[in-house]
């Protein structure tokens, strides 16, 4: 059940995350990593601005978030080593098996567990924050979002159809 549970929040998050913005917010810059802010700011933290938090969970959220970065920065740079190891091996010469680099990946893969075992850490924890008229207002713009990433499939074509196209 617990797995389950983890399984659709992380899914949930990562529809969060997964959604276009442009625009980072104010007062947000550079405070977290891995989905939640980079360059141009992260979906999540877009929608969340449209909460109009409070200043005290403004600064929840920031709190909140330079936590994880502060307990997530040796993982990340781990993950970031593993990366550049694996390119490393791809990139040399001779031959390399996928023997070779299994032990890579799997680090790798626990790497990304942890990352995203925190990514959702972080996501419930600022969920706690909100009100209940905030996540509703959150929820109905995410409808909203998600609409439109629809209408834009819908007239750009999605990537299922160019492959189906492909194969023909």
């Amino acid at each position: 059940m617990k797995t389950t549970t983890s399984l659709l929040l992380a899914a949930a998050v990562g529809a969060l995350l997964a959604q276009p913005v442009n625009a980072q917010p104010a007062g947000h810059e550079g405070m977290g990593h891995m989905g939640f802010m980079h360059d141009g700011g992260s979906p999540f933290m877009m929608l969340l601005k449209s909460a109009n938090l409070t200043d005290a969970q403004r600064q929840q959220v920031h709190e909140i978030l330079k936590s994880e970065r502060q307990q997530m920065k040796s993982v990340h740079q781990q993950f970031e080593s593993i990366h550049e190891q694996l390119a490393d091996k791809l990139l040399s010469p001779g031959k390399v098996s996928a023997s070779d680099i299994a032990p890579l990946e799997q680090k790798a893969y626990r790497y990304q567990q942890q990352i995203d075992q925190s990514m959702v850490d972080t996501a419930l924890a600022i969920r706690n924050i909100l009100t209940s008229d905030q996540l509703n207002h959150l929820a109905q713009v995410h409808k909203q979002l998600q609409s439109l990433h629809s209408q834009i499939k819908s007239i750009m074509g999605s990537d299922q159809d160019e492959q189906g196209d492909q194969s023909n």
